[in-house]
């Protein structure tokens, strides 16, 4: 019997972010599932400025124009 290969990356709903989301949420499960350390992923608004941690998901997008 042949073994199955590990997949490289988990299953694509896991790299999927509700956009009911908090910025916060999104940023710290980008960390996770990349294996970064705390704090070194940033989101940011068009203008360059950070987004607050409790900005939802949704409207980042919508800044951004999605």
């Amino acid at each position: 019997m042949i073994k199955p290969t590990p997949k490289k990356y988990p299953a694509k709903r896991k790299f999927s972010l509700r956009r009911d989301a908090t910025v916060a949420t999104g940023q710290a499960e980008i960390e996770r599932v990349f294996g970064l350390p705390k704090d070194s992923v940033r989101l940011h608004l068009p203008s360059g400025r950070r987004v607050r941690g409790d900005k939802s998901i949704d409207a980042l997008l919508t800044d951004w124009g999605w």
